[in-house]
């Protein structure tokens, strides 16, 4: 079953190269500003090097289309939806009991902004496919099969952290803290991999629970939270750090991290692919 069967040089070849593309692009962008469009690249290169794979591994294209369409639940949707409301919910009420917040009375967002929630949420799932194709779709089944869920979600969100490192560097060197930046930037990433690998494996090998998480958890962060001195529509603004500059959904995150983790090294959601 694809891709549990994929080979440990199949393997190799989409980290190596998914973190190859990720740097040369980077290193383009920097050494010359009118290719900063060459970063773009990046919200597709997992899913085109892991498509690309299926392809060869299954010498067509009738298969490419499985992770997304095949094994989807009613758990991992619900979860999708659930788990980034909640954590959002609870960022916000920590936020404004501590006063690092407040409600952005004023300037809340509009109805008909709160209406078009719904198709942005499906736009970003199109977009979030050109990463989690890759991610959840190829690599987390795949090492799971070998290692184990745990080990295999660890593996993932170090990988997805490495690989988004190149961009946060050019965007944030010009910054006197831009290491720090990267570091916390990246230790999102790895935290939010777990929860993610959870709503993966409460489905029967599909990604389309994973594209709603995505969607959800981008969406709900900016409609609910706000930066320092905010003209966006949000419902809170603040500065959302704590002991200095560590941000508090870093905090909330890797707290999270912590009990997903052991849940999946119990195994305790049953996953049946499809083959």
């Amino acid at each position: 079953m694809w891709p549990k069967n994929a080979s440990n040089l199949q393997l190799t070849v989409f980290i190596s190269a998914t973190l190859l593309i990720s740097i040369g692009a980077a290193v383009l962008a920097g050494t010359n500003p009118k290719l900063i469009g060459v970063a773009s690249i990046g919200y597709v290169v997992p899913a085109v090097v892991a498509i690309t794979l299926n392809i060869l591994h299954h010498k067509g294209v009738s298969n490419v289309y499985q992770p997304v369409f095949y094994g989807t639940t009613r758990r991992s949707l619900l979860f999708a939806v659930a788990y980034p409301a909640v954590f959002v919910a609870l960022v916000a009420v920590i936020a404004v009991a501590s006063g690092k917040a407040v409600i952005n009375s004023g300037n809340l967002p509009a109805f008909t902004e709160l209406a078009a929630v719904f198709v942005i949420i499906f736009l970003w799932m199109v977009l979030a496919f050109g990463e989690e194709y890759g991610w959840r779709g190829f690599l987390l089944p795949a090492l799971a099969a070998r290692f184990g869920r745990l080990r295999a979600t660890i593996v993932v969100g170090l990988v997805w952290a490495l690989y988004h490192l190149p961009a946060d560097y050019l965007v944030n060197k010009g910054s006197a803290d831009v290491w720090l930046t990267c570091l916390i930037h990246g230790a999102l990433v790895f935290v939010t991999s777990f929860p993610i690998s959870y709503c993966y494996f409460q489905t029967k090998g599909s990604i389309t629970g994973v594209l709603l998480f995505r969607a959800v958890w981008d969406v709900a962060h900016i409609v609910v939270l706000g930066a320092p001195d905010s003209k966006a529509h949000t419902v809170l603004v603040g500065s959302y750090t704590i002991f200095g500059s560590v941000p508090l959904t870093l905090i909330v995150g890797t707290a999270a991290a912590i009990v997903f983790g052991w849940m999946l090294s119990k195994n305790g959601v049953r996953v049946k692919e499809k083959a």
